[in-house]
């Protein structure tokens, strides 16, 4: 059991390329990239998204919704209870979204 790890990376490694076949031709030749400094693309990131408008109005309209005065269902006799659901079914559809 001691020599299955060391053997088991041993054959694992055996099986990889040299690493100078892994590289194109032209690649050591190439010059380094050009550095860019990160002060205007870290200053992008604290404009606001475009989507924050609307994002904004549809969280007024859930707090708008949030507060409006729907009664709660109430339990009783079945034709009370059948009148007072059709009258929340009405306040909800005229609700406005």
């Amino acid at each position: 059991m001691r020599f299955a790890l060391p053997f088991l990376l041993l054959t694992a490694c055996a099986q990889l390329p040299p690493e100078a076949a892994t590289l194109p031709r032209p690649a050591p030749d190439l010059p380094f990239p050009r550095l860019v400094p990160l002060s205007p693309l870290l200053a992008e990131t604290q404009v606001p998204p475009r989507a924050q408008p609307a994002g904004d109005a549809l969280r007024a309209r859930g707090a708008a919704l949030a507060r409006r005065a729907i009664a709660p269902p109430v339990t009783g006799d079945l034709a009370a209870r059948g009148d007072r659901l059709r009258q929340r079914a009405a306040e909800l559809r005229a609700a406005e979204i």
